[in-house]
């Protein structure tokens, strides 16, 4: 497996890495999201856009002048996709690619790589467009209801690959520990047979929590830590997660 260098963070090598995702409605909301970040507990920081009622430049601007040198990662999820707006593709493409200047990876649902717009595959214009900007892709696919079988969820982040994402990423919903060892099982799988990058996996909800912590074992390099208000269920605080990391290297 290559690592991918973000800045100064390696992903794909080491102990995982510790993501806070930005939550927030307004620019106000958004100083307070940042103020609750400590630096010693973050890696790198998401910023939720979906979420976001404002002009995302100025929101970006602030990140990246708050933040310094911590890499942005910019994300943008429909209702469909367990986001929280609905979204032209068109204005889809065009946030992502006005937001290049500022962050340094993006976030795109595996779904939208096999959609068509005018007669073009969707992804032959977004992962080169961001590519040729330096903005590493993570290309992700989510179930919020359960967990596939293992040889699913291994395909799906062979597939990933095969498009040309910088960093597989894989999250689905556990309903009883099996649903946890599948996860576990199809990361590990992943990590030992299939993987020539980096790839993040995760079970959702309050099962899954030992897998935020666990990506020392199952090789997933990138967990996402709450500062806040967290974007996914089943996150732990990101103190907490340090802690938690350090106990588990």
């Amino acid at each position: 497996m290559e690592p991918v260098v973000v800045r100064d963070v390696v992903l794909g090598d080491g102990v995982p890495k510790i993501c806070v995702p930005i939550v927030a409605h307004t620019m106000a909301q958004l100083d307070e999201a940042i103020d609750a970040i400590d630096p010693a507990d973050c890696d790198l920081v998401e910023f939720r856009a979906d979420f976001y009622f404002e002009d995302d430049i100025p929101a970006l601007k602030k990140i990246r002048h708050r933040m310094g040198n911590c890499p942005v990662i910019f994300t943008i999820r429909t209702k469909e996709e367990g986001g929280e707006i609905e979204i032209a593709e068109d204005e889809y493409e065009a946030r992502i690619l006005a937001a290049s200047p500022y962050i340094d990876m993006a976030d795109i649902q595996l779904e939208r790589l096999h959609m068509k717009m005018q007669n073009e595959i969707l992804h032959s214009r977004i992962i080169s467009k961001l590519h040729e900007r330096g903005v590493r892709v993570i290309c992700s696919w989510h179930d919020f209801a359960k967990t596939p079988d293992a040889g699913d969820l291994i395909r799906k982040m062979m597939t990933m690959q095969e498009e040309g994402c910088d960093i597989s990423k894989i999250a689905v919903m556990a309903q009883d520990r099996a649903d946890v060892a599948e996860l576990i099982f199809a990361s590990l799988e992943m990590l030992d047979t299939y993987a020539d990058r980096p790839f993040i996996t995760m079970s959702m909800g309050s099962l899954g929590k030992i897998t935020r912590a666990a990506g020392s074992f199952t090789g997933s390099c990138i967990t996402f830590g709450m500062a806040g208000t967290g974007s996914a269920p089943g996150q732990i605080p990101a103190p907490q997660l340090r802690q938690m990391l350090k106990i588990l290297a």
